[in-house]
């Protein structure tokens, strides 16, 4: 009788064991063309998501642990805590949402709503589409030759668009926590780049722009 009730509690803290190495590990969804692709949604606390090329997959989130899709993946909201997000090219995602971390995405990508972080830059390759607004707190931005459908919005970062950039709505860089002795940030716009709306400043920026879009600017409460 004892023996196998120790027995039963080695089996229980074997399966504890599992249980606490397994949430600290990478999730891996492999890529395939077949019809039987997993679809469903991936919510971890410790690890990393990685998602494999040719995928379609419901929402994503991790607390500390990166995620990263490959190419031609299909799938709902991303967001993670602590880590950074990489996306594959022609790839399409509802919305990305990083606290700490960085997100990158390569050629083609397409971003139904927005894309925000609090620490952490915003890097996009060629023609992505981004149907909401671009937003950060302490993040610079960094793009070339890609469409807005929305706002681009910061109060700490650089923001850098290159080529044949299309903004649809307003670029405004907002009013710091009062005591915040960051550095002055800056705004550079290259000579192609369509602005529809303004470029709303609530505090100091080094502007970079073409001379067609300074008519454009509104200063507000900049020293405040």
């Amino acid at each position: 009788m004892q023996s196998t009730k120790h027995h039963i509690f080695r089996t229980i803290a074997l399966g504890l064991t599992l249980s606490f190495v397994l949430s600290g590990c990478v999730i891996h969804v492999g890529g395939n063309h077949h019809s039987d692709d997993y679809t469903g949604s991936v919510s971890k606390v410790f690890g990393g998501i990685d998602i494999g090329d040719h995928r379609t997959v419901s929402d994503l989130s991790t607390v500390n642990g990166g995620i990263e899709l490959g190419d031609h993946v299909n799938a709902g909201s991303i967001s993670t805590v602590n880590g950074g997000v990489s996306i594959g090219e022609h790839d399409n995602v509802a919305s990305i949402d990083v606290v700490n971390g960085d997100v990158e995405g390569n050629d083609h990508l397409s971003v139904n709503h927005d894309i925000t972080t609090v620490n952490g830059d915003i890097e996009l390759s060629s023609h992505a589409k981004i149907g909401g607004s671009l937003i950060t707190v302490n993040g610079d931005m960094d793009a070339s030759d890609i469409t807005i459908g929305g706002n681009v919005e910061t109060v700490n970062g650089d923001i850098r668009f290159k080529g044949h950039c299309q903004i649809d709505g307003d670029i405004t860089f907002k009013r710091p926590n009062k005591g915040n002795s960051s550095d002055t940030p800056s705004l550079h716009l290259d000579e192609h780049v369509m602005l529809i709306g303004n470029i709303i400043l609530e505090r100091d920026v080094n502007l970079t722009i073409p001379d067609r879009l300074k008519s454009r600017i509104l200063w507000q409460n900049s020293h405040q």
